[in-house]
């Protein structure tokens, strides 16, 4: 099983890692990084670096998810990539990360990935032009 390691701003990572316990029940080899306002960003980089290469070393893929493009964490995981392999998605959503744990369950990481992107963008709906759609 791949390892996924969310790193957001706030406490979204951490949010998002307990609302999927209400769905999935808790889950073995996740983790979350927040990134808040004043932190040493070098500090937590390290850390999550270091979280990569030990399960490198043990065999075990990882899987970063980031919250936006061009954020600092965003940038923090595309400076790691020249150091360490690991996979990274941003713009992650809620049904994304739901979508990786139910893959995550059956597939390897290569497999788990394909098309996560789309997932993301068909999980965004205008309500209000969906409603007027629906005849009553």
């Amino acid at each position: 099983m791949f390892k996924i390691i969310l790193f957001m701003h706030g406490n979204l990572a951490s949010e998002f890692i307990r609302a999927s316990s209400l769905v999935f029940g808790e889950q073995k080899d996740m983790e979350a990084y927040g990134l808040e306002l004043g932190c040493d960003v070098d500090g937590l980089r390290e850390r999550i670096r270091t979280s990569i290469v030990d399960s490198a070393d043990r065999g075990q893929e990882v899987l970063v998810l980031t919250d936006l493009m061009n954020g600092t964490p965003f940038n923090s995981m595309m400076q790691l990539e020249e150091e360490c392999s690991f996979r990274h998605f941003t713009g992650v959503n809620f049904p994304l990360l739901l979508e990786v744990l139910n893959r995550r369950m059956s597939q390897d990481l290569a497999s788990a990935i394909v098309g996560l992107d789309e997932v993301a963008r068909r999980s965004i709906y205008d309500c209000d032009a969906f409603l007027s759609q629906i005849a009553f």
